[in-house]
């Protein structure tokens, strides 16, 4: 019985595909119970992505490769962070999350700064957005790549040549 069981298994490693499926099976089991933190942080870094893109649409620029390697690096940093963050949930013993918890609201309320300057760069007239304008001018202006101080300015031609 254990013999066929493990001639199975070394079938299934046999091939990359099986041990891709290996390893996100390891990492969804170590993960359960934090379905909610995880989705909701990989959720906020996706909304990013897509104000990101709709930001350099409007700006008439497209870099999506560039869009796609930072998704890609912020994934897997936060990635890791969640995933130690975890591992000290669990070695701790706080079925809660709560360290977990904390890192993945810093982490959503980073992109959501992130989300902000970009929602800011396609709707500059929305009130809600115009409340953060100056604490987002350093955000702005790199995503424009103009001065902080000129992000108004900057912003203003850019919906000027829109109209």
């Amino acid at each position: 019985m254990i013999e066929h069981f493990l001639q199975k298994l070394s079938e299934a490693l046999s091939t990359v595909w099986g041990w891709l499926l290996c390893a996100a099976l390891l990492i969804m089991n170590f993960i359960v119970g934090y379905e909610k933190m995880v989705g909701f942080t990989v959720m906020a870094i996706v909304l990013d992505a897509v104000w990101g893109i709709a930001a350099s649409l409007v700006q008439k620029r497209f870099a999506l490769s560039e869009l796609a390697r930072d998704t890609f690096s912020k994934l897997a940093v936060y990635g890791t962070a969640v995933f130690a963050f975890i591992l000290i949930d669990k070695l701790v013993g706080a079925s809660a999350g709560l360290t977990t918890s904390i890192i993945c609201i810093g982490i959503i309320l980073v992109e959501l700064w992130s989300m902000s300057a970009s929602m800011l760069i396609c709707f500059p007239h929305m009130p809600f957005l115009n409340i953060l304008k100056k604490a987002l001018a350093g955000e702005i202006a790199s995503k424009l790549n103009v001065k902080p101080e000129d992000v108004a300015e900057a912003l203003d031609t850019l919906h000027k040549e829109r109209k």
